[in-house]
Order: structure tokens, then C-alpha cells, then sequence
């Protein structure tokens, strides 16, 4: 009789550690998708400044488009970090913020090959942190 009781709170534990990785992988993936949408459209932009910058033809209207953009993702990240941090490392958090903050800031300087690394950087934190925290046999052994 004690032995089925074990069994059976065992059971319950494996389901809910089940449910929950469900419920922190979809949160995970659908916040990196929401950002990494932001990401590709700021790469864009990235790319059409540093053209217009190597003509000398960098129009103020973009560079504040772009500064704009970033701003805005940057913001989103804030958000999105805040329901994060509930289950990711606070460390896997922090670099991905240092690399918006990083780009944020070479775009002000107008330093675009350096911001198209700092984008770079951003999607890889973001990729692996979402890889990291999803249960499978190489996350567990």
C-alpha cells in the first residue's frame, strides 16, 4: 500500500515538471520569435545605413528610423526579460541585454559593422538560451 502511494506521487511530479516545461518553453519560444521578428527588420535597416553611410547619403530620417527601432526593441526586451527571468538564468538574461545595449549604442555612434555584430550576438543569446532551457535527453545527462 505505501509503495503504490510513492508511485502514484512520483507519477504526479513527472507530469507536472512535464506541464511545466511545456508552459516555460512555449513562453520562451514565443518571446525569442517576437524579438528575433524585431531583430531581422532592425538587420534591414542596419544594412540600408551602412550603404547609405559608405555613399556618404546617410539621411537623417533613416538614422532616427533606426534609432527608433532599436529603442522600441529594447523596450520589448525589458518586457519580455521581466516574465523570463522567472524561469531562465539571470546570467543568460543579462548578456543578451548587454548585446541590445551594445547595438543600441553603435548605432548611435553610427558604427554599423560593429552594430551588424552586436545583432549577431543578440540572435545567438537569444538561440541559446532557448535551446538551454528545453528538456531533452542532452539537457539531462
Amino acid at each position: 500500500m505505501k509503495l503504490k502511494k510513492e508511485v502514484i506521487l512520483i507519477i504526479i511530479i513527472l507530469i507536472s515538471i512535464i506541464i511545466l516545461d511545456f508552459v516555460t518553453n512555449y513562453i520562451s519560444e514565443k518571446s525569442v520569435k517576437e524579438i528575433m521578428a524585431k531583430l531581422d527588420e532592425i538587420s534591414i535597416l542596419i544594412e540600408t545605413a551602412k550603404y547609405q553611410n559608405n555613399q556618404n547619403e546617410l539621411s537623417s530620417e533613416t538614422e532616427k528610423n533606426l534609432e527608433e527601432k532599436v529603442s522600441n526593441l529594447k523596450n520589448e526586451w525589458n518586457n519580455k526579460q521581466n516574465k523570463l527571468a522567472m524561469f531562465v538564468e539571470h546570467d543568460e538574461l543579462e548578456k543578451v541585454t548587454i548585446s541590445i545595449v551594445l547595438l543600441e549604442e553603435n548605432i548611435k555612434n553610427l558604427e554599423f559593422v560593429n552594430a551588424q555584430e552586436n545583432e549577431a550576438e543578440v540572435k545567438y543569446w537569444l538561440n541559446h538560451f532557448k535551446e538551454k532551457e528545453k528538456l531533452n535527453l542532452k539537457n539531462i545527462f
